[in-house]
Formats: structure tokens, C-alpha cells, sequence
């Protein structure tokens, strides 16, 4: 019954709260405002996720040390890593706010996730040895490193998937209670208090942030989530003497990890920062398919459910190998059935190809020949081809050593990517690589980068044609987009000049 109590308070906290926090974050100007682009919500909405959810929590906390001696004695036995979680998380809501307001640049995010990890790992909470699959992996020097890594990850990965109403909260609840029942399976008594208060915390929350919402989580919510979770998953899986078996909170963890994981391979190889916003996580591909938003959101917590699941399956039953098994199927029926992850699959498959060729070419041998063209269409069904057709015809005209594409337009779910390079002889201190915008009218298309040397002669000359012999290809990828905003007054009628943006010296 008092599992349920902790619960239920949690909830009432949040439900009372929630209102408050988010008049507050509209009074300080902390709001979510749509671009057209990315953010396609209505109005200007309320980022008051976090402080709700933080301010439930600690009231939640308050009133049942008041009310309950066994409690005060569970937080007093785990007091160390309590007040370190308390201080991770005035840190990272701090963080968040201050991004949610301001816009951080991500490596000034990162630091702030980094330090937040930090206080925990002071606290006592680092892991000293891992055990996976009964093999002991000593860590040393790298226990504290790996530690934030871990809580880091998990911060980035609910902070990534926070991406439509409801969304990042459902996955947050489904794990919390999956992170509560292991802990009373493992002994670890206070951290299923957490997390159930975190739960309760959370589904006061979603209320006011199911569809439609009017008030968003914020990073400032969704990385205490993360945090929180991240932080529990570990601690609760700790055996003695700093070792934790790291199956459980990594297969409860797998979805939101998968997500993260296919969302840095997508961005670094196609040549994007791994910062940059896309419209290519799981519950994109899920909405493309034909789901609407709130199914979204169950197959996402169901898909987390059925990982969990297994993962506390394997622990009752102390068989990593299970829990393994159910995360190789989830994802398994996500890439075979070209639900997700699948053209992330195949880009590294390709990728894996060329690093292998170029391995075991030799020295002699020719390498000026153009290699065949790295093509992943990542979302949508526009024909891309004869646009790239253009490129190459422009790339043998000026003797280029390097042509890729990038399509990003989230308002039509179109992205793709083409990736074109030979090497070319003379010196590589004469080699150029520039970085070009790609605009329609005030609608941001995507970015052209090519590289090559420059040919005899002025080099004012040479660059003036370079530019110019880029006409024919903008003016054609300029008419695919307007057919695609026939409609939109956001478009001018005519094409709007290039603007190189170069990221190394021509």
C-alpha cells in the first residue's frame, strides 16, 4: 500500500504544481515559440516541465519524512547519494532553464551535463567494476569517466527523445516503475522510493502535457529525467563494493539508447554535427508510417514496456542472456520491418564497405577513379536523383574531389544524403573545402559541401566560375521545393543566390 501512497502524492504534488510552474516559466519568457520549420506547434508554449516536476518531487519528499519514521530512516541510510542527486538536480534544471531561456550552444550544454554527472560521482556514486554476462571488467582509473558517461548518456538520451507531446513523459513514467520494481528486487529500498515519486511526479505532469499540451517538459524536464533515471539505474544495480551488473538498467535503458545511438550515427556520417536537430527519431519514423501522435506515444512506452520487461524477467530469474534476447528482437522487428534504424543499418553497413576497400587497396593502384556515390534516403519519398545528377556533371567540370548533399527539410519529412569522392593528386596544402547553405526562398533546404584544388591561373577568377557553375543547380532545386510550397507564402518566386559559408580556407 505504501508503494501506492508515495505514488499518489507524487501525483497530486504534480497536478497542483504544474499550473504554477507554468505561469512562472511564461512570466520569465521561458516558452517554446514555432519556426515553421522544426517546431510546428501552434502557439508560443510554457517550457515549465522541469521545475514542476522537481518541485513535486521535493514536496513528495518532504511530507514523507514528516509522516513516516521509516522513511527518514531509509534516506538517512542512503543520505550520501541523495543529497548528491538533490545538488544534480538544482544543477541540471538550472542548466536546463538556462537553455530552455537562452538557447545554449551544445558543447555549453554539455559542460553543465558533465558537471551535474560530476556531483553525483562526488557523492559516492561511481562504479569501480562492471559484470556483463558473468565476466568482471575491472574499470580503475576510468570508474569516475565511466560514470559520467553513463549519467551523461542517459541525460541526452531522454533530452533526445522529448520530441512530441506526452512523449518523453510516458517513457519517463514506464521506466521509472520498471527502475522501482528492480530496485525492491535488489534491496535497494530508497531508490524505489525515488523512482516511484518520480513516476507520480511525472503523471501529475502529463496531464497538462498530453496532446494538445500547454505546457511543454523543457530540457530543463526531460534532462532531470534522464538524470534521475540514469543515476537510479545504476545505484540500484550496484552488488557491493562499487560493482554493478550492468545488463539490467542497460536493457530497461535500450529504447531511449537505441534512439540516441541511431541518431549520432545518422548525423556523423552523413557530415553533420551531432547537435544538429533532425526529424529522424523513432517517433518521426513511427508518425511517417501513418500513427497519430497519441499511438505514437503508446507504441513508444510499449516498445520501453516490453524492454523492461525482459530486463526484469532477466533479473528475477538472473539471465542476462534473456534480457538480451528480448532487446535483439525489439529491435530486430523495428529494422527488419523498416520501422526504424534501418537506413542508419545500412549507412554504416556502406561505410564499413569503403573503410574495408580502401584497407586493402594498394599503394599503386589507381585511386583517381570516382568511387560509386554513398546514397541514404533517411525520410521521405522525394526524388532527390536528378538533382544530384546536376552536382556531378558541375563536380567533373571543376575537376572536384568531394561533392555531398544533404536534403534537411523537416515541414515536408524529407531528408536525404549523397556522398561522392576520388583522390586527386597535388599537394594537400592547396586542398579547399567550403560549406554551403542551401536556401529557397527563406526556407532553409539543407547544405552543399565540396572540396577540390584550385586550377591554374587568378584565383579570383577560378572562384568567380566555381560559384557560377553552381546556377543550374540552384535554380532546379529551387523549383523542386516550390512545387512542394506551391502554397505557402513563406516562399519567394525566385531563387535567392547562394551564400558560401566556408568552414576551411580556399
Amino acid at each position: 500500500m505504501f508503494p501506492f501512497m508515495i505514488v499518489g502524492a507524487a501525483a497530486v504534488c504534480g497536478i497542483v504544481l504544474t499550473p504554477m510552474a507554468r505561469e512562472l516559466a511564461r512570466m520569465l519568457n521561458i516558452v517554446d515559440r514555432p519556426d515553421g520549420r522544426r517546431k510546428l506547434h501552434a502557439e508560443p508554449t510554457p517550457l515549465g516541465g522541469g521545475m514542476a516536476i522537481f518541485a513535486a518531487m521535493a514536496l513528495t519528499a518532504v511530507v514523507a519524512m514528516a509522516l513516516s519514521p521509516e522513511v527518514r530512516a531509509l534516506i538517512a541510510r542512503e543520505s550520501r547519494f541523495l543529497w548528491g542527486l538533490l545538488a544534480a538536480g538544482i544543477a541540471i534544471v538550472t542548466v536546463g532553464l538556462l537553455d530552455d531561456r537562452l538557447q545554449l550552444r551544445g558543447r555549453q550544454k554539455l559542460l553543465g551535463q558533465v558537471m551535474a554527472a560530476a556531483l553525483l560521482a562526488s557523492s559516492g556514486l561511481y562504479v569501480r567494476r562492471i559484470v556483463l554476462f558473468d565476466f568482471p571488467i575491472d574499470l580503475g582509473v576510468m570508474a569516475v569517466p565511466f560514470t559520467i558517461f553513463w549519467i551523461v548518456g542517459a541525460i541526452n538520451a531522454l533530452n533526445l527523445i522529448d520530441g512530441m507531446d506526452g512523449l518523453a513523459g510516458s517513457v519517463g513514467v514506464v521506466l521509472s516503475l520498471a527502475i522501482a520494481v528492480m530496485a525492491w528486487m535488489t534491496g535497494h529500498a530508497a531508490d524505489a522510493l525515488v523512482a516511484l515519486t518520480l513516476a507520480g511526479a511525472i503523471g501529475g505532469f502529463l496531464l497538462y502535457n498530453l496532446p494538445p499540451a500547454s505546457v511543454f517538459l523543457g530540457d530543463s524536464g526531460s534532462m532531470l529525467i534522464g538524470l534521475v533515471l540514469g543515476a537510479l539505474a545504476i545505484h540500484s544495480s550496484i552488488k557491493g563494493a562499487a560493482t554493478v551488473a550492468l545488463a539490467a538498467p542497460t536493457v530497461i535503458w535500450a529504447i531511449p539508447i537505441l534512439d540516441v545511438s541511431m541518431a549520432i550515427v545518422r548525423r556523423k556520417l552523413t557530415g553533420r554535427s551531432i547537435y544538429e536537430t533532425d526529424r529522424g527519431h523513432l517517433h518521426h519514423c513511427l508518425q511517417r508510417s501513418g500513427h497519430s501522435g497519441p499511438r505514437t506515444v503508446l507504441l513508444v512506452a510499449a516498445l520501453c514496456t516490453a524492454t523492461c520487461i525482459g530486463a526484469l524477467i532477466g533479473v528475477a530469474q538472473n539471465s542476462e542472456w534473456l534480457a538480451l534476447l528480448t532487446v535483439l528482437v525489439v529491435v530486430a522487428v523495428l529494422v527488419v520491418c523498416r520501422v526504424f534504424g534501418t537506413a542508419e543499418f545500412l549507412l554504416m553497413w556502406t561505410r564499413a564497405k569503403s573503410i574495408t576497400r580502401s584497407m586493402m587497396k594498394l599503394p599503386r593502384q589507381d585511386e583517381s577513379t570516382p568511387r560509386l556515390p554513398e546514397r541514404a534516403r533517411l525520410t521521405g519519398t522525394r526524388d532527390w536523383d536528378d538533382l544530384w545528377e546536376t552536382l556531378t556533371v558541375y563536380a567533373e567540370r571543376f575537376d572536384l574531389s568531394m561533392v555531398q548533399l544533404n536534403v534537411n527539410l523537416p515541414a515536408l519529412n524529407e531528408e536525404y544524403h549523397v556522398h561522392w569522392h576520388r583522390r586527386r593528386g597535388g599537394p594537400e596544402h592547396l586542398e579547399w573545402t567550403t560549406d554551403i547553405p542551401l536556401l529557397a526562398g527563406d526556407v532553409t533546404v539543407g547544405r552543399l559541401r565540396i572540396r577540390g584544388q584550385p586550377s591554374e591561373g587568378s584565383v579570383c577568377t577560378w572562384i568567380g566560375e566555381l560559384v557560377s557553375g553552381l546556377r543550374p543547380f540552384e535554380a532546379q532545386m529551387v523549383s523542386l521545393v516550390l512545387e512542394q510550397f506551391e502554397d505557402s507564402t513563406r516562399l519567394e518566386t525566385a531563387a535567392v543566390p547562394l551564400v558560401a559559408n566556408p568552414e576551411a580556407a580556399v
